[in-house]
């Protein structure tokens, strides 16, 4: 939250509304915006919750809490969402712990995990009882969550004797059907298992096709278990790791992963992960927010194999979603995730993949996480709290407000990303994210920007605008001049600029979305 001393010298720094013409500002280019009226044939509708979250499994306690103690931090925030698009996110509950996750129905403890250390950011291993299932029912009513299943081998599994893997699949698919029911929205068996075949998980001749048939195998006997049928389109497929593989057919992604007979008739979305960079154990040079996050080449590097694989499976009837997704792998890097710079990040990223045929986006978080939107308990000394992230989540929240909404790319250079937004077929809206790097250091009247010229149809339109001193740091954080305190309230009236004489302003390291 900022203080009442920070918010004073946020004024102080920028005391005139950007749209303000006659103040003389830095800038340094004209860019001319005329958006087609209507979105070329074939682009794909998303709903309001396209942009939605995955939570790592271990932490879904901590995020949603219990039926004698919810969280009602985690809820307001979704709250919050929800009011600004119309409808909740989905919850994704997976990621890496589930691949060490068992559920023991008689264990009296909601989760048991043990941490090796308390530097870890996540445990060794987790297991949950029947009344972890309580999770499940805090967020408000309405939330759907893909729940993570963990794919133990079918027999002879040794991870804590479990023996067989499928009837621990379908004991705890059963537990979770039962207790969640019309909040369930999927089913994902396993998470990223095309990293596996090393020996832990499965041995040296684990292929696309072996997982495949094993998929298949759960997904009947879970379908038969609790319908009676041999399938039921429960499932998320594949969950594999960021695809970079498309020439051979016996890569691992998901287009071959349906020629290998994952089908319609189970299968309701597949998923692949992606992020931007790694802080896991590299050597020299690590991401940094220019380099990594604001060099656009380097997300549309990244995102053209989501853009291929999405062409490559849009007739199948299976959804292609990107279902784990933030800055930078291994939980995110300090002063990069967790400052404002992920924030315009996130909203680029998000618009572009919604112009492809990506039909919904999982933004990943956990208690200890750098990139997470939010904190949701107490950890380190540090109350409950909102991160820069999250303010791109309201952003994107606003964009895709009620739905049926479609975009188009209008600027695409290293460093700017221009979007045209359209409503029932109809323009509704440009998007404009400057990453041009400015810090919180700089002068701030020295501040460059971007001055976009529109038609006369904009004339007086409402822009709100995502600002802060600068990109790398995390607090005077403003949307449409508001922020989220501590308690999880918009805080302020919303202050809107202006399009005036054709013209509006998007700064270094700014986002603006602009609205008839």
């Amino acid at each position: 939250m900022p203080s009442l001393a920070s918010i004073i010298t946020f004024v102080i720094l920028i005391p005139f509304a950007v749209s303000d013409l006659s103040v003389k500002l830095n800038v340094t280019r004209e860019i001319k915006l005329s958006p087609p009226a209507s979105p070329r044939p074939g682009k794909q509708i998303v709903d309001a919750a396209y942009q939605s979250f995955s939570i790592e499994f271990s932490f879904m306690a901590d995020y949603a809490g219990n039926d004698t103690h919810p969280n009602l931090f985690s809820r307001q925030v979704i709250q919050i969402l929800y009011d600004i698009s119309g409808a909740y996110p989905i919850f994704r509950v997976g990621g890496s712990t589930q691949s060490s996750a068992i559920y023991y129905p008689n264990q009296t403890e909601a989760i048991i995990d043990p941490f090796s250390s308390v530097a870890s950011d996540q445990p060794s291993h987790t297991l949950v009882g029947s009344s972890w299932f309580q999770s499940f029912r805090q967020f408000p009513s309405g939330t759907q969550y893909i729940y993570g299943l963990n794919f133990f081998n079918t027999v002879n599994e040794t991870y804590y004797n479990i023996g067989n893997g499928l009837d621990q699949g379908v004991l705890e698919a059963n537990a979770a059907y039962e207790t969640m029911g019309n909040s369930l929205y999927a089913f994902e068996i396993g998470n990223e298992v095309d990293s596996w075949g090393n020996g832990k998980h499965r041995d040296g001749n684990w292929t696309v096709q072996r997982y495949v048939n094993q998929w298949n195998e759960f997904a009947t006997a879970i379908s038969r278990n609790l319908t009676g049928k041999d399938a039921t389109r429960l499932f998320q497929g594949c969950a594999f790791e960021a695809p970079r593989h498309l020439d051979e057919r016996t890569d691992w992604n998901v287009e071959n992963a349906e020629l290998d007979g994952m089908g319609a008739d189970k299968t309701k979305t597949v998923s692949d992960h992606e992020y931007m960079g790694a802080n896991c154990h590299y050597t020299g040079a690590g991401p940094t927010i220019q380099d990594t996050l604001f060099d656009r080449t380097n997300m549309l590097s990244r995102v053209w194999y989501h853009d291929y694989l999405g062409n490559a499976t849009a007739n199948s009837g299976i959804k292609y979603v990107i279902g784990e997704t933030n800055s930078i792998s291994c939980q995110g890097a300090f002063n990069i995730s967790d400052v404002m710079a992920s924030a315009v990040w996130a909203i680029d990223y998000v618009m572009y993949l919604s112009s492809l045929k990506v039909s919904r986006v999982h933004f990943h978080m956990g208690t200890r996480y750098r990139y997470s939107p939010w904190q949701p308990i107490l950890y380190n000394d540090s109350a409950p709290h909102v991160n820069p992230m999250y303010y791109g989540n309201l952003f994107n929240a606003a964009v895709f407000a009620g739905g049926n909404k479609q975009t188009e790319v209008l600027v695409n250079e290293t460093n700017f990303g221009a979007y045209a937004v359209y409503k029932a077929g109809s323009l509704d809206a440009i998007v404009a994210v400057n990453l041009n790097i400015w810090n919180s250091t700089s002068d701030p009247v020295a501040r460059f920007y971007t001055e976009l010229a529109l038609t006369d149809e904009w004339e007086d339109a409402k822009v709100s605008r995502l600002t802060s001193p600068g990109v790398d740091i995390a607090d005077n954080i403003t949307f449409v001049g508001q922020y989220v305190d501590e308690n999880a309230r918009i805080v302020g009236p919303k202050t809107y600029d202006t399009v005036t004489d054709g013209k509006v302003l998007v700064g270094a390291g700014e986002a603006i979305l602009v609205q008839k």
